[in-house]
């Protein structure tokens, strides 16, 4: 048996042989507790990714509740004057943003019910996000999140949490 291809090794070779499962994918997604008012909650939320708010390099993160709501939440401001700051998951639908909360949290609560089972069958999202302060104009900018390993952190805060 010739291994000569590129990318096997023998022990590569070696654990295909002896029936050993690829290992698993990595997971973007974590269960957090957090304590808001002497009240622990559970969310999910992803790896932080870069963004460039016109001005700096900071990073974005979605969090979605045990409540059931959705979130962006970012280093920098939010300008939420245009109405454009929202979430697509593959090629879905644009789905736009209800609210701040604060300076830096975008709130999706009107259209979680939609985006959980999107981020469940979806591979990416892309959050499209508008910083403050607005003058000069630097537009929108995108922060791009894996969606692997979002099903299985979901469930397990779901099954864990109270």
């Amino acid at each position: 048996m010739s291994f000569g291809r590129v990318g096997w090794t023998p022990r590569l070779a070696a654990l295909l042989l002896l029936g050993a499962a690829p290992p698993e994918p990595v997971s973007h997604w974590r269960v957090t507790r957090v304590t808001e008012g002497g009240t622990v909650k559970c969310r999910v939320e992803s790896e932080k990714a870069p963004v460039n708010d016109g001005y700096q390099n900071v990073t974005a993160q979605l969090v979605v509740t045990a409540a059931g709501g959705v979130q962006i939440v970012s280093e920098s401001s939010l300008d939420f004057g245009a109405g454009d700051i929202g979430i697509q998951v593959d090629k879905d639908p644009f789905v736009k943003a209800d609210k701040l909360a604060g300076d830096k949290t975008a709130v999706f609560d009107a259209s979680a019910p939609t985006l959980i089972p999107r981020f469940k069958a979806g591979l990416s999202a892309r959050a499209q996000l508008r910083f403050w302060p607005t003058w000069p104009v630097t537009g929108t900018h995108d922060a791009v999140f894996s969606l692997i390993g979002f099903t299985k952190a979901y469930d397990e805060m779901v099954g864990t949490c109270q």
